[in-house]
């Protein structure tokens, strides 16, 4: 691990009033990759798809709402531009006249992020600049990117230390600060960390630099195993409970579009994540609102546990 010092007398906090014992903060979010929906887009079987996927997008949030848990949705390219195409009357007439997103967030608590591969002459700005176009603009998380820069296939994520342009859209211009999901190609050999920092540089990504203006949040590992082990650093006094620990973790689009998928997201992810949150042992979050906690209630002390 590579711990640092407990602050005395610091009582972590989840944001509300008062202390609280400490809480591994948990992100449960929702990848839409850049080949969603199936077909070029205004093809029958691109509608379909669209179609498809938007009805499990509402159900899956009615679900979260259900057990009063946050759910953060972060689109690509690719879903976006077709919704620019498919939110018509008769779509938005099943979501009380507004469209997919606005409808998310609004009735359904939704938090929406942009999520880039940087593929097919979009990059993260394009995104970003899409969500505007839905009228769901103004997140600044980078919702997943390739960290190695010895990989190919490395997204370069410190060129959002300044504004950065569109590539399908030049005259947008767009800064993250939150980087989140730092993994590899398909996640096979993605870092294994929890907690909050501030990368110093590509080639020591690990390395806390106080003034760095890009924040990056561990994802650690194995879903809802993986937060009983964070919880049990807490409750063990390996971790002390003036530092945050996070996870996160990508509940897919295949998993929601299978026949059982949302009773057996309920029961597998949602039921024990409740149970932990009703236990006072984790907070659900989304992104964003895990940054600010992290700078009012531990005071941006970067903490990374890594295995």
């Amino acid at each position: 691990t590579d711990g640092t010092d407990s602050t005395d007398g610091f009582d972590a906090t989840d944001g509300t009033d008062g202390p609280e014992a400490p809480k591994v903060q948990v992100v449960l979010f929702t990848h839409i990759e850049d080949q969603t929906p199936g077909g070029a887009i205004g093809t029958p079987q691109s509608k379909t798809s669209y179609t498809t996927l938007r009805a499990r997008l509402i159900s899956t949030a009615k679900l979260f709402q259900s057990r009063g848990l946050q759910w953060v949705l972060q689109p690509d390219w690719k879903f976006l531009e077709a919704a620019l195409v498919y939110e018509d009357a008769a779509a938005m007439a099943s979501t009380n006249g507004k469209n997919l997103f606005v409808h998310l967030r609004d009735e359904l608590a939704v938090v929406i992020d942009p999520h880039s591969h940087e593929n097919g002459g979009y990059n993260y700005t394009d995104v970003a600049y899409l969500l505007t176009q839905h009228g769901v603009g103004g997140s600044t998380v980078i919702g997943g990117h390739i960290w190695d820069p010895a990989l190919p296939e490395f997204q370069k994520w410190d060129k959002f230390r300044a504004p950065l342009s569109g590539e399908k859209y030049p005259g947008a211009t767009w800064r993250g600060d939150i980087l989140t999901g730092s993994g590899t190609p398909n996640h096979v050999n993605d870092p294994v960390v929890s907690g909050v920092w501030r990368p110093q540089d590509k080639d020591h990504y690990f390395a806390d630099d106080p003034d760095a203006n890009i924040v990056a949040l561990g994802a650690f590992h194995n879903g809802v195993p993986g937060v009983k082990e964070l919880v049990a650093l807490y409750a063990n006094g390996t971790v002390p409970a003036s530092v945050m620990l996070t996870a996160s973790w990508n509940i897919t689009p295949s998993s929601i579009l299978a026949e059982d998928g949302l009773d057996s997201i309920d029961l597998s992810v949602l039921t024990p994540i409740a149970a932990m949150r009703d236990a006072g042992t984790i907070n659900v979050t989304d992104f964003t609102t895990l940054v600010a906690t992290w700078k009012t209630a531990y005071g941006a002390k970067a903490f990374i546990y890594q295995q």
